[in-house]
């Protein structure tokens, strides 16, 4: 009988055990189907917000900038994408018909925008362009008295010294361009580098060439020459201009003795010298006094471009970058209210505040004032003297800049007037790479949607992955810049599709356990390159997949799988990551234990090259990555 009563007190413990399981299952599956509907409520009202295209010139822009314009402007749907920074970008987005509906670029010239005359609105009857002071709008408006594009806030470009280095060695600070080779002159006899640039830069090599002669590029035959080659009237330097700035740079380089090893420094070794108190001296911005401040408690400065005197010596400036706005829609007088709003936002106090968090930019418009830091206050007399220059940046002046300087500084030209014929060459020649080279069979949209992510940065992402032979591969879909066509390219107009200064490979073997902290990290991150602060700027993964779930203050991973299965937290897996090194790489490779990595491998546009132009191949099909709750 007790036998009988415990199996059947068994029996009503398991019903009331599986009604209850029954229940759970039940009010999960009402609290799901809750959380779906809510998320397709949320994913129609996003639907109906306006969109707005904003082509960005570099990953600077991703820190807090967009992330600014997203909150100034809920009700709009921004589409985030990192364009070549060129304005002939701009021309290969407007014979797809396929214009941004704003357009942010660094290197410009009139010479080079005249040809999106036609594609951009007019800006000069606008309240906005009335805040900018007259001197520098006349260098954006055309004869017929247009004006398509205005600058934001000039980043200062010069010679950033250690003072401290200068006072330790007993160096006299320069004044001139004579103290500058003198000090030059004795640091080296004391084992320190003196001065130091990366050449193999193309905007370095035209910045000293135009920075150490600025009073020639002044003068009346330099502005004359300067405004005929930037209207198209001449496609060849001025003799009576240009053969002095290059024999400034002769006499630089035989002085400073520099030479082929200048030639082949990268980016960083100039800058790394400076920071570990190993060179006196590089060219730099702004910027760099920022990021690179000597040895810690140095006492840095940014000082002029050194002339023959004290007042020959001037700064080089540039705005760090250009807007204008696609003339396409704008037609609708509620859409153009709202681009010019957001336009507005910009280039105004607050937005520049978000460019020159630094305090090391100078303004261009009335109605903005920006602090600058210590390092930069002897740039105050130059602003009240207006001995700042605006660098003339044409895309052949860099092109051909490196290519000149790098000749010179390999004694491949000989002399100054040799240096001028083969600028000279080059500018009446075809600019490389305008042949057609690949044709791409299917094209695919890098537009994010809930249902299958950014389908152009899934197919790049797999093609990398696919020639790399890495496990898995991590970048920002919004490093890919537009829709990936069906058609003919050029070598220049492949580039475009994923060519951006700041996209650095990090190579690396990670744990399943650290490859979620990196998920979890990026997606987490704020004011940093690299951030995500909306659907285009979430990343696009190969390999494996990212089940994310949004909410109102962002995004947080769920689960990472492979092929359906929950990615092994305590395998190993070979991880390729594309993303802004100083910065964004950096921060996760702390947060997960990483000291180095390896960044020397092939960037995104020469995998394309080599899928593309060297086997003659396609793309790797677009993958289903993310599911986003």
């Amino acid at each position: 009988m007790k036998r009988l009563t415990c199996y059947l007190l068994s029996l009503a413990m398991a019903a009331t055990l599986l009604a209850g399981c029954g229940s759970r299952s039940e009010q999960e599956a009402a609290t799901e189907n809750t959380q779906t509907q809510e998320n397709s409520q949320e994913t129609a009202a996003e639907t109906n917000k306006e969109k707005v295209v904003v082509a960005c010139w570099g990953n600077q822009m991703l820190d807090s900038y967009t992330q600014y314009l997203c909150d100034l402007f809920p009700q709009v749907e921004f589409e985030f994408v990192l364009a070549t920074n060129s304005t002939d970008y701009y021309r290969f987005r407007a014979e797809h018909d396929d214009m941004p509906d704003i357009l942010t670029v660094r290197r410009f010239a009139l010479k080079d925008a005249v040809l999106l005359q036609d594609y951009l609105y007019d800006l000069s009857n606008t309240e906005l362009a009335s805040t900018y002071y007259g001197s520098y709008l006349d260098s954006y408006t055309y004869e017929d008295g247009s004006v398509n594009w205005l600058p934001t806030c000039a980043e200062v470009d010069g010679i950033i010294i250690n003072k401290t280095l200068f006072d330790e060695y007993n160096v006299p600070v320069p004044t001139d361009y004579e103290s500058f080779v003198a000090a030059c002159q004795a640091f080296e006899e004391a084992g320190i580098h003196s001065f130091v640039s990366d050449f193999s830069a193309d905007y370095t090599c035209m910045e000293i060439l135009q920075g150490a002669s600025i009073p020639m590029l002044q003068s009346i035959e330099g502005r004359k020459w300067r405004q005929q080659y930037e209207s198209g009237v001449t496609q060849e330097l001025s003799e009576e201009v240009w053969l002095p700035v290059f024999e400034n740079f002769f006499d630089l380089k035989e002085k400073l003795g520099l030479g082929a090893e200048d030639a082949a420094y990268p980016n960083r070794t100039p800058k790394e010298l400076f920071s570990e108190g190993k060179a006196a001296m590089f060219r730099g911005t702004g910027a760099d006094v920022i990021s690179f401040p000597g040895r810690g408690q140095d006492e840095v400065l940014l000082l002029p471009y050194f002339g023959k005197t004290e007042q020959d010596n001037w700064y080089l400036t540039y705005p760090t970058f250009q807007i204008a706005a696609s003339a396409k829609g704008m037609d609708d007088p509620e859409r153009e209210k709202l681009i010019l709003d957001i336009m507005t936002a910009m280039v105004n106090q607050k937005g520049q505040d978000h460019i020159s968090y630094g305090k090391n930019m100078v303004p261009y418009k009335k109605d903005v004032t920006l602090e600058l830091m210590p390092e930069m206050d002897n740039l105050k007399p130059y602003m009240e003297q207006n001995k700042l220059y605006i660098r003339l940046a044409s895309n052949e002046m860099f092109r051909i800049s490196k290519d000149v300087v790098q000749m010179i500084l390999k004694d491949e030209v000989k002399t100054p007037k040799e240096a001028l014929a083969a600028f000279n060459k080059e500018l009446a020649g075809e600019e490389p790479g305008t042949e057609i080279v690949a044709h791409i069979n299917t094209g695919y949209s890098n537009d994010f949607t809930v249902e299958h992510g950014n389908q152009a940065a899934s197919a790049l992402a797999n093609t990398i992955r696919k020639l790399s032979g890495y496990d898995l591969v991590f970048m920002q879909a919004c490093y890919v810049a537009n829709d990936i066509y069906t058609g003919e390219y050029s070598q220049k107009d492949l580039g475009y599709i994923a060519k951006n200064d700041g996209g650095w490979p990090g190579l690396m073997e990670l744990t399943g356990a650290q490859i979620y902290t990196l998920v979890e990290t990026t997606l987490s991150m704020t004011g940093n390159r690299g951030a995500v602060c909306n659907d285009s700027t979430l990343y696009v993964s190969s390999g494996f997949e990212m089940d994310i779930t949004k909410t109102d203050s962002g995004y947080t991973l769920n689960t990472l799988t492979i092929d359906g299965k929950e990615l092994d937290r305590s395998a190993t897996y070979s991880f390729l990551i594309y993303g802004e090194r100083d910065w964004y790489m950096s921060e996760v490779m702390e947060r997960i234990g990483v000291a180095e990595v390896d960044t020397s491998g092939p960037k995104a546009e020469d995998y394309l090259m080599q899928r593309l132009v060297e086997e003659g191949g396609q793309l790797e099909a677009p993958t289903d990555y993310i599911t986003l709750r």
